[in-house]
């Protein structure tokens, strides 16, 4: 039987019976439809018996008439995509993995100074015990002024189980602080002039190592997609204070941000980081947190990051922290939606800094973080 013989009869079958199918194996170029350029490839391997890859639809070993018959029932189909889904209930077990290493890092004596040791850059994970593949997933980043705090934070637990329970992966990280004076380009310690007065200078130069150190671990993350059974589609970051600015940058900043101002010469460790790696953020949840780790950037060579491209973004501020200025909270609400982007603000009136545990509208946070998550990712919920 010759190929015409066989699209006529296909098409007969089509047109007859109809062929429906729960996905769309065939769209080879990944355009999303299974369109004329797709059909013309599968025929150009028609008679294949000996490494067919993706053309063997129906791996029999060859690429033939099934085959055929198969890509015209998807045939100007929309691929199905099938977005991950989340629980509305507490469900799964939590599986706890901790101070797993996703990298390594220098510190060294004074900024700038000789190298005295370097650091294993660790993180927690939670897993729901649901052992499904295409899960979302959840970078978390805690606080502390760039000079304190961990992962093990009560509040980052809690909300860490939280939504493992309900079918995230989560990644709860730990980064360099002030204390390890992590190596920093020579353009930031060229320009400490350009601090404002009174800006704490431990504070500024810790923003790169902890940036920098936040992207391998996303970079890992991606890397590890297939250990962890999560979509790399689908990556929220949360940070609350220091945490969020960080949080904010991952979201914000360029791709070669945190990562191209240092060659693996100048920190031998960067190889150690998935630089191949590429991830990109969905949503970003801000606790308390600030645009400084974006807006650095900027000062030092007068490329303005926020733009249309950044990740939706939801921010959770009290009017009375005497940390972080809520003004920091409005700025970014004026910026993000001046881009057209998405930012939902929740204004906690006379909130301090650090107030995991109060309640908006009656919702605790993670309850605020799910529904953004789930609205902005177009997740599944399972009730």
């Amino acid at each position: 039987m010759d190929i015409k013989s066989i699209l006529i009869g296909a098409i007969s079958i089509l047109l007859t019976n109809g062929y429906t199918w729960a996905s769309c194996p065939g769209d080879f170029d990944e355009s999303g439809v299974v369109e004329v350029s797709d059909v013309l490839s599968l025929l150009a391997y028609y008679g294949c018996n000996l490494d067919c890859g993706e053309f063997d639809l129906d791996e029999d070993g060859v690429v033939g008439t099934n085959d055929v018959l198969m890509i015209l029932g998807y045939f100007g189909q929309n691929c199905e995509q099938t977005n991950p889904s989340v629980w509305n209930n507490s469900t799964f077990e939590v599986l706890f993995e901790d101070n797993v290493v996703y990298g390594s890092g220098l510190s060294h004596d004074g900024w700038g100074g000789p190298i005295i040791d370097t650091i294993a850059l660790e993180l927690d994970v939670y897993s729901p015990d649901n052992q499904e593949d295409g899960r979302p997933a959840i970078v978390i980043i805690h606080g502390g002024g760039f000079f304190g705090g961990s992962n093990e934070q009560g509040a980052l637990v809690e909300l860490s189980n939280q939504y493992a329970s309900r079918g995230w992966v989560v990644f709860s990280i730990n980064y360099r602080l002030a204390s390890h004076r992590g190596t920093v380009p020579t353009s930031w310690l060229n320009a400490i002039d350009l601090l404002p007065d009174g800006q704490n200078l431990d504070q500024v130069l810790a923003m790169y190592p902890a940036n920098r150190d936040a992207k391998a671990a996303l970079r890992w993350v991606v890397s590890k997609a297939d250990e962890y059974g999560i979509d790399e589609n689908h990556i929220a970051v949360l940070g609350g204070s220091a945490g969020a600015f960080i949080s904010i940058a991952m979201g914000a900043s360029n791709p070669g941000d945190y990562v191209d101002e240092l060659s693996v010469s100048d920190d031998p460790t960067l190889q150690t980081t998935n630089l191949s790696q590429e991830f990109q953020v969905q949503t970003v949840l801000d606790f308390w947190g600030g645009r400084a780790s974006v807006d650095v950037l900027t000062v030092l060579d007068g490329v303005v990051r926020f733009d249309s491209n950044d990740a939706p973004l939801m921010i959770v501020h009290g009017t009375s922290d005497q940390i972080v200025e809520y003004s920091e909270a409005t700025s970014l609400d004026s910026t993000y939606n001046a881009n057209g982007n998405t930012c939902i603000l929740y204004t906690i009136e006379g909130g301090g800094h650090g107030i995991w545990g109060t309640n908006v509208n009656g919702s605790p946070l993670w309850s605020l973080g799910f529904d953004f998550m789930v609205e902005h990712q177009g997740l599944t919920v399972q009730l």
